[in-house]
């Protein structure tokens, strides 16, 4: 059965997922963290392949977190590449990787945040193009400020392409940062780099002490209205997790998705007590 016991009960028993039969010399790992403090960031990241994919690839989702030498901004990323193809998930992992070689290059001390987000979305988008003929994976990039004062606030800058997600975690509601689609209107098409930076949305959140920014690819959380694994990650978010807990929280089985996922996690401040604890 589903790991969400709010999701309701699966219609068949959960099956373990096939050993991977794909070619050896191209097999990622099936489950990737990484994770540390920046300032008042702590921060968790990692992926996971969908299990019942799992037969024939290695997962198409990638992230990517980094900071300063000063540890002055930190740097989370997201990408799912486009479909099962080996080239999706290499593109992903390639944006994800240029976001940090791009911030490396271009941040300085005091930089106007969305300008520099923007131009790290530029280099990407022209460097991918090099590579790929077509559009092959989303991407959502945070720039958040680690000096994080004792009840005070930073703000960050937040921008994507495609629908890869962010959403902010306050008093245990997880909310979308950039909105959800009508549940009445289909799925719009999704946007991709390359050949889609111009379809850039950018947002600069206030981000309060004791509140979490989470950045997700949609196997984990869609852009749907009624969006349910919310409430499950309010719960396992609350604090930060260990690096075990957040990976088993990410790689949580549902019965209405199985799909690779990645996300990139940063609470914000101090997180010395869960939610409603006193």
């Amino acid at each position: 059965m589903s790991d969400l016991p709010n999701l309701g009960v699966t219609d068949r028993p959960w099956l373990e997922p096939q050993l991977y039969r794909g070619p050896v010399n191209t097999v990622p790992p099936a489950l990737a963290y990484d994770g540390g403090q920046a300032g008042a960031l702590t921060v968790r990241a990692g992926t996971v392949a969908g299990e019942q994919r799992r037969p024939w690839h290695t997962g198409n989702d990638a992230f990517a977190v980094w900071t300063d030498p000063h540890a002055r901004i930190c740097l989370l990323a997201v990408a799912d590449g486009v479909g099962t193809d080996e080239a999706a998930g290499r593109a992903a992992r390639w944006a994800t990787g240029y976001a940090v070689k791009s911030c490396r290059t271009r941040h300085t001390p005091g930089a106007d945040l969305p300008t520099l987000l923007r131009g790290i979305f530029g280099d990407i988008d022209a460097s991918l193009a090099t590579h790929v003929a077509e559009p092959m994976t989303t991407l959502t990039i945070a720039l958040v400020p680690t000096a994080v004062p004792a009840g005070g606030a930073v703000t960050a800058a937040v921008a994507a392409v495609g629908d890869s997600t962010a959403w902010l975690m306050r008093g245990g509601r997880v909310t979308p940062l950039f909105g959800t689609r009508a549940a009445s209107r289909p799925a719009p098409p999704t946007f991709a780099l390359p050949g889609h930076g111009h379809r850039l949305t950018l947002r600069e959140p206030v981000l309060h002490d004791g509140e979490t920014l989470i950045l997700a690819t949609d196997g984990l959380l869609s852009g749907d209205p009624d969006e349910r694994a919310t409430g499950f990650l309010a719960r396992m978010w609350a604090v930060p997790p260990t690096p075990l807990d957040f990976l088993a929280a990410l790689g949580v089985r549902r019965p209405d998705r199985d799909d690779d996922r990645a996300a990139a996690v940063a609470w914000i401040g101090h997180h010395d007590l869960p939610v409603g604890a006193t």
